[in-house]
C-alpha cells in the first residue's frame, strides 16, 4: 500500500473508565499486557505493517507513561522526518473543550486532519487486541468505493463483555442496520476500527460536533447508513476487547493458548514494542514453572503456573504463583500464596501472604501497594 495513502488515529484513552483499576494513573492505551507489551502496541503495529507512516494519538489525560512507552515512534520506525508520530493532546482553547467522546476528541484533532495529506484515515480504538491487515480492508473500501468501512468479527466473546454495535449487512457486505447488545453471539460485532476519507471525515466531524453529537461509532456511523455507503470488512483472526477488567484478564490468558499467540503474534506481521535490554530470566535450583510467559529480568525461586509474569518480576523461594497475571517488577515474598491476582507494577507481597480469587473475581493489588 502507498505510504502517503492512509494516516491512522489512535484514541488513547478509549474506555478507560471500563479498566478503572488499570487505568487511575495511566490511559487505557498504556495498560500493559502479555509480559511485555502496552495495549497501544497493537493499534501501532497494525498500521505501521500495512505501511502506515503518520500516525495521531490522541490523548485526553494520564498520559505520561504513554508518552514514555512511545517516545518518538522508533520502535515502530515511525521517527521521521516526513509523517511521523504525533502525539494529540486536547488544546483547550474557548471553542475546543476537554473531550467526552470521540467525535470531540476527533474535533480536538482537526488540525493534525487539516495537515495530513493523506487521502484515508484509519481510526482505531486502542482497546483492541487483534493483528489485522489493515492493508485488505483499505483494499476492500476503495474496491467498493466506500464512504465508510467497518471492522468487524464474528470471533465468540466472554458472556463478559460489555455492550457491542452489532452490525446487519446485506449480502454484499453493505450496513444496513446496527444495534447495541451484548447478544453478539455469532454475530458481527464492530471492533473498533474504521476507514474514512479524510476529507469527508473532516465535514462529518465539523458537522457532528455543532449537532453536539458525541460518539462516532455509535451515534454518527448509524446516522450515517441511509446517506452513505457503508460496509463491514471481516477479521478473521483472534481479537479481545478490553472492556472491563475480567475481559483483560480472560485475553491475558488465552495467551497461553499456543493458537492464540500465533495468531496475535503473526510473524508476517509483527507485533512491536519498547525495547528494554535486561539480564535473562534466573531460574534459581528448587524452582517450578508450567505453562506460563515469563519476560526477561525476572528472578523465579519458587513455583509459576500458568501465569504471566512481566519484566522485573521476583518470586522468591517457597512462594506460589498459580493463574496470575504480575506486571513489571513486583515482588512476591517468601512463603506467599497467589492464585487469581492481578498485580500492577511494583506491588509487593509480603511473607505467607495468601491471596486467592477466582477466573471470575480476581484479587487486584494496585501499583506499588503492599500487602
Amino acid at each position: 500500500m502507498r505510504t502517503s495513502l492512509v494516516a491512522g488515529l489512535i484514541f488513547a484513552n478509549a474506555r478507560d473508565s471500563m479498566l478503572k483499576k488499570l487505568t487511575l494513573n495511566r490511559s487505557m492505551a498504556s495498560v500493559p499486557f502479555g509480559a511485555r507489551y502496552r495495549v497501544i502496541d497493537f493499534a501501532l503495529s497494525n498500521l505501521v505493517n500495512a505501511g502506515v507512516t503518520s500516525v495521531g494519538i490522541i490523548t485526553k489525560e494520564n498520559y505520561r507513561s504513554l508518552m514514555d512507552h512511545v517516545g518518538n515512534g522508533i520502535a515502530w520506525d515511525l521517527d521521521r522526518k516526513n509523517g511521523g508520530l504525533y502525539l494529540l493532546p486536547p488544546y483547550i482553547t474557548r471553542n475546543i473543550k476537554k473531550y467526552t467522546d470521540t467525535v470531540d476528541a476527533l474535533y480536538g484533532a482537526m488540525d493534525y486532519l487539516n495537515r495530513c495529506s493523506s487521502e484515508y484515515i484509519a481510526l482505531c480504538d486502542s482497546y483492541t487486541l487483534a493483528n489485522i491487515d489493515i492493508s485488505a480492508a483499505v483494499k476492500s473500501h476503495i474496491e467498493k468505493q466506500a464512504d465508510i468501512t467497518v471492522l468487524y468479527s464474528k470471533a465468540m466473546l466472554p458472556e463478559a463483555s460489555a455492550k457491542k454495535l452489532v452490525l446487519t449487512m446485506d449480502e454484499d457486505a453493505r450496513i444496513k442496520k446496527t444495534t447495541q447488545t451484548d447478544a453478539f453471539d455469532g454475530a458481527a460485532y464492530s471492533i473498533g476500527v474504521s476507514i474514512i476519507g479524510r476529507e469527508l471525515l473532516i465535514r462529518i466531524i465539523k458537522d457532528a460536533y455543532d449537532a453536539e453529537v458525541k460518539n462516532f461509532e455509535k451515534d454518527v456511523i448509524p446516522k450515517s447508513l441511509s446517506s452513505l455507503k457503508v460496509y463491514g470488512f471481516e477479521h478473521k483472526g483472534y481479537v479481545a476487547i478490553l472492556d472491563n477488567t475480567h475481559t483483560y484478564y480472560q485475553a491475558s490468558m488465552a495467551l497461553l493458548n499456543r493458537e492464540v499467540r500465533q495468531d496475535l503474534f503473526n510473524k508476517e506481521r509483527p507485533i512491536l514494542t519498547k525495547t528494554r535490554d535486561d539480564m535473562p530470566t534466573k531460574y534459581g535450583i528448587n524452582s517450578e514453572v508450567k505453562n506460563s510467559l515469563i519476560a526477561d529480568g525476572c528472578i523465579i525461586e519458587g513455583v509459576v503456573k500458568n501465569s504471566i509474569i512481566s519484566r522485573g518480576v521476583k518470586v522468591q523461594k517457597g512462594a506460589v504463583v498459580e493463574n496470575c497475571i504480575l506486571m513489571q517488577d513486583t515482588v512476591v515474598s517468601n512463603g506467599a500464596v497467589l492464585n487469581n491476582v492481578v498485580a500492577d507494577k511494583e506491588a509487593v507481597i509480603s511473607e505467607d501472604v495468601v491471596l486467592k480469587g477466582t477466573p471470575e473475581h480476581h484479587c487486584f493489588v494496585t501499583k506499588s501497594q503492599v500487602v
